[in-house]
């Protein structure tokens, strides 16, 4: 506990990024038990690292403003999804991700006796979520390997990626598509896509799920422009 409060304070002390060396040095560790510690701490969103410099830096959950920014988005989600969900006639969702798990913070929620929907407030893990890949694949590779290894790759379906590797590879497609699908990934009989919200500062998406039957792959195209139209709103009224 220690070693993780001199590693926060020394984040905390600066109002730059601090770079893994000086980070090791300040807390009197060896660059690779420094590393372990940041790793794990970035999967849990306590701390961030810089893109272009891999500096290291406080992350969102210690920055008040990020509560207010989720309560906005949340906020303006919400009658934008449920209109796309009286459009669409499937259930939408907003989901961020908090940690190393996608976090649903809108969810509404199709008419039809048979619908696929999470609960507000449940936790999906990344690798067999629609917005989990959506979400993961605007990450460092680095980043993402920290999010696998601290929350799992548990199989839920005959079709769930386990594999590291390979989940990297399926992010390789999701940036060239520009969406997350999920193929009964995550829950047999189950169809999901997902886009991200740019511009934001979270790492935020929409998306629709629905049983497979009603959502064949020649509706995805549809979907995604849809889902694409809300995306774009949504990062216009953040940033206004």
């Amino acid at each position: 506990m220690d070693r993780v409060c001199d590693i926060l304070d020394i984040l905390a002390n600066s109002s730059t990024g601090v770079p893994l060396s000086a980070v090791a040095e300040g807390a009197q560790m060896p660059k690779s038990s420094t590393f372990r510690y940041l790793s794990a701490l970035e999967a849990r969103r306590y701390i961030e690292r810089e893109p272009e410099t891999g500096a290291y830096r406080l992350g969102l959950a210690f920055r008040p403003q990020s509560t207010h920014a989720m309560e906005r988005l949340t906020e303006l989600a919400r009658p934008a999804l449920e209109k796309l969900r009286d459009q669409l006639e499937e259930t939408t969702n907003l989901g961020v991700l908090d940690g190393a798990f996608i976090v649903h913070n809108v969810v509404a929620e199709s008419a039809h006796m048979m619908r696929l929907a999470a609960r507000v407030g449940e936790r999906g893990y990344v690798h067999s979520t629609a917005l989990g890949k959506a979400i993961c694949a605007t990450l460092p590779e680095d980043r993402v390997r920290s999010v696998l290894a601290a929350s799992g790759m548990p199989r839920f379906t005959d079709h769930t990626i386990t594999d590291a590797e390979d989940y990297l590879r399926e992010l390789e497609q999701v940036r060239s598509q520009g969406y997350g699908l999920d193929e009964a990934e995550n829950q047999d009989s189950g169809r999901c896509v997902g886009v991200v919200i740019e511009g934001i500062g979270l790492p935020a998406g929409i998306s629709m799920s629905a049983p497979a039957e009603r959502f064949p792959a020649e509706r995805t195209e549809d979907v995604v422009a849809r889902l694409r139209k809300v995306a774009r709103s949504l990062s216009r009224q953040m940033r206004a």
